[in-house]
């Protein structure tokens, strides 16, 4: 264990693997999903809905660089709700809406401006191709 002090380099914060927060309560999809994105080097927390969400979001050391939530999930808040409380508390927390609910595409697309939304079923391989896209351009931004 490192002291201080030591010759221990301290972790280069570019270094930080980039960590996604999965909201979505049929629990075979946010499996698969989390899965597939620790297979791809991702920090993955996972909720099944909004106030799960929320708890994980404002926890002490959690550092959130994405939120992938369904549209459509138990509780009193939806995922519309939570994008809009996102934006309001956390302006810079990127958000990516899924629905596999096809009415609710129109909505997603206006309230995810500057992200992508993904249809369920979606692409594993395409979902993370974006993924990696978007926190690019948001970390060349800063």
């Amino acid at each position: 264990m490192a002291q201080l002090g030591s010759n221990m380099p301290l972790t280069d914060p570019k270094e930080r693997k980039a960590a996604i927060l999965i909201v979505e309560d049929e629990f075979l999809i946010r499996m698969a999903l989390s899965d597939y994105l620790q297979e791809c080097g991702y920090k993955v927390y996972e909720a099944r809905n909004a106030a799960e969400a929320v708890q994980v979001i404002q926890s002490d050391g959690v550092s959130i660089d994405c939120v992938f939530t369904d549209v459509r999930m138990p509780g009193e808040m939806d995922g519309f709700g939570l994008c809009s409380w996102i934006r309001k508390n956390y302006p810079g927390l990127l958000v990516i809406l899924t629905s596999g609910d096809a009415q609710k595409v129109n909505s997603a697309r206006d309230l995810c401006e500057q992200a992508p939304f993904f249809a369920k079923p979606y692409d594993l391989e395409y979902v993370v191709g974006q993924l990696r896209n978007l926190l690019r351009a948001r970390s060349n931004q800063a």
